[in-house]
């Protein structure tokens, strides 16, 4: 936005709620703070330490500039690769802000930075990875379509 001349009334996401998994660090940070400067509140997914999420939500209530008390963003640890997580995440962002979600950006992941060969990888990492990865998308994009 040119000149920093935009209201928030004037934000193409003004009014819209972002769902972003995995957003408490990396590519899914980076997209909340892009979705925020354009004007949507977020739910913030994370699934083990809060530090950075909560770290994340704070900053982003912080430079809030719309004089507004209620939060623009929130933390909620969900386990996406359980539908009792996926629901959860959904539930939690919609009585947070009212409004189920207009938006969401699977961004969690599991990575394994020893990158074993197939060989040295165990059924139980293979599946943790899947189910993540794999799984975790396709249960939020589900819960996602069922609420239309």
């Amino acid at each position: 936005m040119a000149g920093g001349n935009t209201t928030a009334d004037t934000l193409p996401l003004n009014g819209l709620v972002a769902r972003v998994t995995g957003a408490s660090r990396g590519i899914g940070r980076a997209i909340a703070i892009q979705l925020r400067s354009l004007g949507a509140k977020l739910v913030i997914n994370y699934a083990s330490s809060s530090c950075q999420a909560d770290l994340l939500v704070s900053e982003l209530n912080s430079t809030a500039a719309d004089g507004n008390p209620s939060p623009v963003a929130i933390a909620v640890k969900a386990d996406v690769s359980s539908p009792d997580g996926v629901k959860s995440l959904f539930d939690r962002a919609e009585q947070e802000f009212n409004t189920p979600a207009d938006i969401l950006i699977n961004c969690a992941g599991v990575f394994d930075p020893k990158y074993p060969s197939l060989a040295n990888t165990t059924v139980e990492d293979w599946d943790t990875t899947f189910n993540v990865n794999t799984k975790g998308a396709f249960l939020t994009c589900n819960e996602a379509a069922a609420g239309e």
